[in-house]
């Protein structure tokens, strides 16, 4: 299991499990109601900030983009290494004739 999916798991039972002893203990009055809904759209914050904005922000971090770069300059220099081979391979043919 993801460790993401198991921290909205977690959050989602805790947020029950406290909501459901909150009503048991105070009712169900408006001031409850309120405060559960709290709870639950902080479940939904978590819930969506976890599979949505942690993913963007390794996309966005520091290493992923030094990656990206190293992979860039690789390819490159991949690029200039077969240029330079071929040249040397031209110039062979050259001092053979």
């Amino acid at each position: 299991m993801d460790s993401r999916a198991a921290i909205v798991a977690s959050c989602w039972i805790a947020i029950a499990i406290i909501s459901a002893i909150y009503l048991y203990v105070e009712g169900a009055t408006l001031w409850t109601n309120i405060i559960v809904l709290l709870l639950v759209g902080v479940a939904f914050i978590v819930s969506f900030g976890l599979t949505f904005g942690l993913e963007g922000m390794r996309q966005e971090s520091p290493q992923a983009k030094a990656k990206i770069q190293m992979s860039n300059e690789l390819t490159e220099i991949k690029a200039t290494v077969n240029e330079l081979a071929k040249k040397v391979d031209a110039i062979q043919k050259e001092l053979e004739d």
